[in-house]
């Protein structure tokens, strides 16, 4: 019996919850194998890929295109450690994703534009829920919506994890 085996054994039913970066975390590791108790996933105001958001911030930020400063920094970084900022891609772990998700966003983030969660919600196959937060910002549903938050967050989880 592996370690994790012992901890996470027997009745163990497990959620990923991530809300900005560790929402694409949450998404990139959806795509992987997953232990059998992991059970579903939530996701909070996720980006599509790394490459998406630094597009987007650099151009909202700086006022710079893409060319040539995130392609040259993604060629260095595919020379040097042999991965590029195109394969950082939460859509395509999503795509690969066969357990339940729930999407969250906020309809007025800036950050990680709402448009984002669109393309993350039509690649998931499967079970999913999305839920477009009226007024929300950036990692701001839960602060302004916490009642809320928790109902729709605990009737999803609920669906697939079953009773206390």
């Amino acid at each position: 019996m592996e370690v994790a085996d012992g901890i996470f054994g027997g009745d163990t039913r497990m959620v990923v919850h991530g809300i900005s970066m560790g929402a694409a975390t949450t998404m990139m590791a959806s795509g992987e194998p997953q232990r059998p108790y992991v059970r579903c996933f939530v996701e909070d105001c996720g980006y599509t890929g790394v490459w998406d958001e630094f597009s987007k911030e650099l151009k909202s930020s700086f006022g710079l295109p893409a060319f040539p400063l995130l392609y040259t920094a993604s060629w260095l970084c595919d020379l040097k450690y042999g991965w590029n900022f195109r394969e950082a891609s939460s859509l395509a772990q999503v795509a690969k994703c066969r357990l339940p998700m729930l999407f969250i966003h906020g309809d007025a983030d800036d950050y990680v534009p709402t448009w984002m969660v669109g393309p993350l919600f039509e690649a998931k196959p499967g079970d999913k829920e999305l839920w477009l937060v009226p007024g929300a910002g950036h990692a701001a549903s839960y602060r302004d919506n916490r009642e809320e938050y928790t109902r729709r967050v605990g009737e999803f989880v609920g669906k697939y994890i079953g009773p206390a």
